[in-house]
């Protein structure tokens, strides 16, 4: 490839996924470095002989402690990845810090920042392409941060800046570029190859426990300070370099160190890698230290009894720093000692920040000042902000203008972080759907020196760095009490915060109960009725109201919902309606959800929609039959239904009218479903476990509720309902002629399922213990692309909790799969020689482990797949019949059908066989002859 300057306006496109070979890598389980050197875990041994010789394996990297795999695929790098079972050495102990030995008086505490990065929904990928000249790189970055790629690439791959070219790849600008563009890049230089990776990510941690030590003068005057623990303190390299054994000069974070006129050391020991996101520019890093410095220097004018304001001035040695922080304090009328007139349970905090923002070029110096004022709820000990004055200044008055209606959303969204916890109900890197707060008021003060007052403001995101300790001190100043970890409105925090219950009256207590016990017994009324009203439609519905986050977020509940599936038939409009759903009581057509008025929701309200959504009744008042999963749809939150209805209001309308329902009697008879749904509906939205993870939580409520699981995978009663034993649930049900099988301890695959498994079957559709997406199942997986890796994590780790206790145990991988794949070789006693026969001519050369090219794709074992072991030959016989024309991933390879070539006997026969051969410890399937009739006469039909 001819060589391009890095500046170059038109930039050379990646080559095609298709074209160039793929490369998974393993993290060490402990991640740790000092400043200059890794410290972390050290390799102590790989499994690499035997992975190097399984098909499709091209090359296996151990360099120092960075160990790899490039391979002819995605799927077959991260399952020889899998393989490699490599043995790490602890490291030793970390030696922590202390402050000076200074005489004074000791102040100490520990605060915790709960380091959450937002990444951009679509998974990062980088691709890296040697030649004789140096190394082509594209990555998710922009210009600026080009730049810094570049030098660690050339760093990483001892070669000469100007021959290492970094071009965008067309992704969002990415914090985890660095390292997916330094993995790509050493294992394309030590393989030979243009190697392809996409994000692996860091393992997660706690989050980072910062420890402020200082000692204080007779005047209560910081005389000596330290700082033990929290992420790194300075900018990292790239985990490649640093495992393959490079080094780093270190260089101070700029919000490392306080901006004040006293003594400070640092942590000494090593900082966890995993404690922050792997990127260019760490800006939860500088907020967490920010905050610990804010809160510290605040408890420490507390101790001394002097105003915080004045105790920070008189430690601080910065002119322009110290004006802002004035005219700040002028502005929001803060007059030294707390007025006797303030409000009790209100308060007022201050916070400060000076740093270097070096996510612009040339960095510049910015300093932000910060009042924020409180009101504390004294029953419940809810925070909310009523007002925030905030001075911004930056060294240079032209690199970003800001307009004042952006810098107040963002300093609202910023305080709104510092209360709120993240929702189970929030999409990974989306916005929330709901609108600030309007009852906080915000001040944005101009600095004195601007040219004048109505000048463009400057603007760097540096500005928001105060945010979480203004608060934090100002919830101190209104109720003594300190908070320590953001954000401030979580349960834990709100009991610290609360009355003590003796201070609330009880009366309004049991009308509330009343009040609640005749809204039941009234909602009960109206939802059993056979008949209900319909809601008038409206002309026009107001979009206005909902933003560009909103929708994206409706557009990904959709995905998550597999909306567009459902609704849209083959060869249809997208969403227009028309397919066809076989039910045991008929066929049931799909309707049109597109906005046109006429044959589509053109004409519904939101109420009207979020009522079809949680109990299944039209807009005019007719019953919608459950095959539609409003029982499952329930669960979703307000914010998301009304997402979901902004998406669906801002597609192109469709005039399409589906066929009628061919419904046997009295299924026909729409007002029977009003039984039906007393008898088997909760309409309740989902509540969260607090006494799981936000992860968990959210998979759970994926799952259960936008992604209807159940509605395939959780066994039916005689009249359609899911069951609703404890044992029923995801226990395994048909959907359109394939068995869904069990996701829950039930599982009939002979290895279990982990979390790894699920995650990289719902990504990609495959999974190399269990096989590929099939059926029904493979358009699923198509939708969940469009979800972000968090939500398909969250999905895994939550599946994986329904597992049995004993799936994390016993024999490890390599092993189990050897002792499977072992008992079904060809000497495993299978005396089906016709069968033998058409295994060995129609699958044998993709599914033979071991043997045979490897074609394009990828190889599944059959001792592995968990249909072969299932209870039902369904499956197989159906992905025999009519192979997997649609595979919901391109590199999975296709698989034909053989329902043209083979007769009834002679898939009887290849049944028999594969589940004799790959599943000899499972007993032989019963009236096989009339399972594959029947499904090769329902494809027909």
């Amino acid at each position: 490839m001819k060589r391009m300057p890095l500046a170059s306006g038109s930039a050379p496109r990646p080559p095609a996924a298709t074209a160039v070979c793929h490369g998974a890598v393993l993290r060490p389980p402990v991640l740790q470095w000092d400043g200059r050197r890794y410290g972390g875990a050290r390799l102590a041994g790989l499994a690499a002989g035997q992975v190097r010789a399984m098909p499709g394996v091209l090359s296996v990297v151990a360099e120092h402690d960075f160990v790899g795999v490039v391979a002819a695929s995605r799927e077959i790098a991260e399952a020889a990845a899998a393989r490699l079972a490599p043995q790490w050495r602890q490291p030793a102990p970390a030696m922590s810090s202390s402050a000076e030995n200074t005489p004074g008086r000791r102040l100490e505490a520990s605060y915790c920042w709960p380091l959450a990065t937002t990444f951009p929904p679509q998974a990062p990928w980088a691709i890296a392409l040697p030649d004789q000249d140096g190394i082509t790189v594209w990555a998710p970055c922009d210009l600026a941060t080009s730049h810094v790629l570049q030098q660690e690439l050339s760093l990483l791959a001892g070669l000469h800046a100007e021959r290492v070219n970094v071009f965008a790849n067309g992704q969002p600008p990415d914090p985890r570029a660095l390292d997916i563009a330094a993995d790509a890049a050493l294992l394309a230089t030590l393989s030979g190859k243009a190697v392809r990776i996409a994000d692996t990510g860091v393992p997660a941690a706690p989050s980072p426990r910062i420890t402020v030590r200082a000692t204080l003068t007779d005047d209560g005057s910081i005389a000596a300070y330290a700082l033990d623990g929290g992420p790194p303190l300075w900018p990292r390299p790239s985990l490649a370099r640093l495992l393959a054994g490079g080094e780093a000069i270190p260089r101070p974070v700029p919000a490392a160190l306080p901006p004040y006129r006293y003594a400070a050391s640092l942590a000494a020991g090593p900082s966890d890698l995993a404690a922050g996101p792997a990127g260019l520019h760490d800006r939860a890093s500088a907020t967490a230290r920010v905050f610990a410095h804010e809160s510290f220097i605040d408890e420490a004018a507390a101790a001394a009894g002097v105003d915080p304001i004045t105790y920070r001035l008189r430690q601080l040695d910065d002119p322009r720093g110290a004006a802002l922080i004035r005219q700040v304090a002028r502005q929001a009328g803060w007059q030294g000692a707390r007025p006797a007139s303030l409000p009790r349970r209100t308060g007022r905090g201050f916070a400060y920040a000076s740093v270097t923002d070096d996510s612009v070029m040339p960095p510049q110096r910015t300093w932000a000042a910060w009042v924020a004022e409180v009101a504390v709820d004294p029953d419940s000990g809810a925070v909310d902000v009523t007002r925030i004055v905030v001075g911004h200044d930056t060294e240079s008055l032209t690199p970003l203008p800001a307009d004042r209606a952006r810098m107040q959303g963002e300093l609202l969204a910023a305080t709104r972080k510092a209360l709120q916890p993240p929702a189970f109900d929030d999409p990974g890197g989306m916005p929330p759907l709901r609108r600030e707060a309007a009852g906080t008021a915000v001040e944005v003060v101009v600095p004195e020196r601007a040219l004048a007052p109505d000048a463009p403001l400057t603007w760097s995101d540096h500005v928001t760095l105060p945010a979480a300790a203004a608060v934090a001190n100002a919830i101190f100043d209104a109720t003594g009490v300190r908070l320590r970890e953001p954000p401030f409105n979580t349960p834990a925090a709100s009991r610290q915060l609360a009355l003590p219950a003796a201070a609330r009256g009880t009366a309004r207590r049991a009308t509330a109960w009343m009040g609640g016990i005749a809204a039941a017994a009234a909602g009960l009324l109206i939802s059993g009725s056979p008949w209900r009203s319909a809601i008038p439609p409206v002309a026009s519905p107001d979009l206005s109201v909902y933003s560009e986050a909103a929708i994206e977020r409706g557009r990904l509940v959709a995905a998550a919902g597999d909306c567009m599936v459902c609704h849209t038939a083959p060869g249809g409009a997208p969403h227009a309606g028309g397919r066809a759903l076989d039910t045991p009581f008929g066929t049931i057509y799909t309707t049109n959800i597109t906005p046109d008025p006429e044959t589509g929701i053109g004409l519904w309200s939101l109420a009207a929609f979020e009522r079809a959504m949680r109990e299944g009744v039209h807009r005019d008042g007719r019953r919608l039959y459950p095959a539609f999963p409003y029982t499952s749809f329930a669960k979703l939150t307000d914010a998301d239904i009304q997402s979901v209805y902004a998406y669906l209001m801002t597609q192109p309308p469709v005039k399409a009218t589906p066929p009628p329902n061919q419904l046997a009697f009295p299924y026909n008879i729409r007002p029977l479903l009003a039984g039906w749904n007393a008898l088997f509906h909760d309409k309740a939205v989902y509540q969260p476990d607090p006494s799981q993870s936000l992860m968990w939580n959210r998979g759970a409520y994926l799952v259960q509720g936008a992604g209807h699981c159940g509605a395939c995978h959780t066994p039916r009663n005689a009249l359609g309902a899911e069951k609703s034993g404890k044992l029923d649930y995801l226990a395994g049900g048909m959907a359109e002629g394939w068995e869904a099988p069990a996701l829950s301890a039930l599982s009939p695959a002979p290895l279990p399922w982990r979390e790894e498994d699920f995650y990289q079957y719902l990504r990609t559709g495959f999974s190399e213990r269990h096989g590929v997406a099939a059926g029904p199942m493979a358009p699923v997986v198509h939708s969940l692309a469009a979800l972000p890796d968090t939500d398909i994590r969250a999905m895994a780790v939550y599946l994986a909790s329904l597992q049995a206790a004993e799936s994390e145990t016993g024999a490890p991988d390599a092993a189990a799969i050897e002792t499977l794949e072992a008992g079904a070789g060809d000497t495993a006693g299978v005396l089906d020689a016709a069968g033998a026969q058409t295994f060995r001519g129609a699958c044998a050369v993709c599914h033979q482990t071991g043997e045979g090219p490897q074609l394009f794709g990828v190889k599944p074992s059959l001792a592995l797949n968990t249909n072969v072991h299932s209870s039902r030959p369904d499956n197989l016989v159906q992905v025999i019949l009519h192979g997997i024309p649609d595979p919901p991933n391109g590199d999975l390879g296709y698989m034909p059908g053989f329902a043209q070539s083979l007769d009834d006997e002679q898939v009887v026969d290849l049944v028999r066989y594969v589940r004799a051969r790959f599943a000899p410890d499972k007993p032989a399937w019963d009236d096989l002859p009339w399972t594959v009739a029947r499904l090769r006469a329902r494809a027909a039909d």
